[in-house]
């Protein structure tokens, strides 16, 4: 896989290496403003000047435990009440057999923006995936507590590539729309050794969310505005993720909406808060990974989708003079309001994105 996208990760990492051009921040403000960006968690929420650059680490943590159908709180015997799809194949229980308890996903995204016009601004991003999810085992015919398990997977995520594309401006602010694919680099084959309710320990596929991309090429659009209101900086964007086609394991994720929108306060010269809610609703997958079997709601392919409203609060530094000078620290913890999924899903709890931003 990596030599199939060598030529891509070539080009993202001559974006990175380019030289460095001088930076006037763009945000209708004065220049290195705290609140001269979006909070951490935003992306693709700016754009730059003819010559500019801008380099960006991201690390973010999310944290899941419990599982829900719809709105509600399931224990681990109303998971294992629920039907298998599973039953029909040789050696497989009726019901669930397998309960996920926690799941941490880790992801840490290197950006690169460039500006070669005033109207558009091209930017690449990479990602570098890990997953852990620990599972318990029942019995198949006994249903009786056996053991519980842990898997991994990390490795590259897919690989993002796009323009923003000036759209225009209001009394109090500006918009832009925005244009990326998702180019499928991350790996969807990924296993572990896993416990199977006959007390076996196979390793196997893992289920969709351990894998490390959706495996299509998807498209990325979206349009974002910013602006100043009584001594805020205010935002707002809508994004969608759309998939092109199945991939070569015969599925596809479902097609995600977004909706966003955020308030900035200056506290100090070098400081800023930031609120922000954040809605989402993504289709159910389609199709299927004759791979993945396993008696768990984490691979039954009714238990995905669903809609989600988050609220973060943030806060945003920028150094003002020395080594520090212009360099952007900012730190949000996203905590969920509303979850409905579709099926049996992990229930979320705090996400948390920690990031750093240069300009030149």
């Amino acid at each position: 896989m990596t030599k199939k996208y060598a030529p891509l990760l070539a080009l993202n990492a001559a974006l990175i290496a380019a030289p460095h051009i001088t930076l006037a921040d763009e945000a209708h403000m004065k220049p290195a403003a705290p609140e001269g960006h979006a909070p951490i968690g935003v992306m693709g929420d700016h754009m730059h000047k003819a010559g500019e650059y801008m380099v960006s680490l991201r690390h973010m943590n999310m944290r899941m435990q419990g599982n829900i159908s719809g709105t509600k709180k399931l224990s681990d015997a109303q998971v294992r009440m629920q039907p298998n799809e599973y039953a029909d194949l040789p050696m497989m229980p009726d019901n669930l057999r397998v309960v996920p308890q926690k799941m941490d996903m880790k992801m840490t995204m290197l950006g690169a923006m460039y500006a070669p016009s005033d109207k558009v601004t091209l930017l690449a991003m990479l990602m570098q995936i890990e997953n852990e999810m620990t599972l318990d085992t029942y019995g198949a015919m006994s249903n009786q507590y056996i053991d519980s398990f842990t898997t991994k997977t990390a490795g590259t995520g897919d690989t993002i590539i796009g323009a923003l594309l000036r759209g225009g401006d209001t009394k109090n602010g500006a918009w832009h729309y925005g244009l990326a694919l998702s180019v499928p680099t991350g790996n969807i084959e990924e296993t572990d050794r896993v416990l199977t309710p006959m007390n076996t320990r196979p390793v196997m596929r893992l289920p969709y969310p351990m894998q490390l991309g959706s495996g299509s090429y998807d498209v990325k659009p979206s349009i974002t505005y910013n602006g100043d209101w009584r001594g805020w900086r205010i935002g707002g964007q809508a994004n969608a993720t759309l998939r092109l086609n199945d991939n070569d394991e015969d599925y596809r994720l479902g097609d995600k909406l977004e909706l966003q929108g955020w308030a900035m306060k200056n506290l100090r010269p070098w400081a800023s808060a930031s609120a922000r809610l954040h809605m989402s609703y993504q289709g159910a997958l389609k199709g299927q990974d004759s791979a993945i079997i396993l008696p768990v709601p984490t691979a039954q392919t009714a238990s995905s989708g669903g809609a989600q409203t988050a609220l973060s609060l943030g806060v945003n530094l920028i150094g003002q003079k020395g080594l520090l000078a212009d360099h952007r620290f900012a730190l949000e913890v996203s905590l969920p309001v509303h979850q409905n999924a579709k099926g049996v899903q992990m229930k979320r709890q705090e996400t948390v994105t920690l990031g750093w931003q240069k300009a030149f």
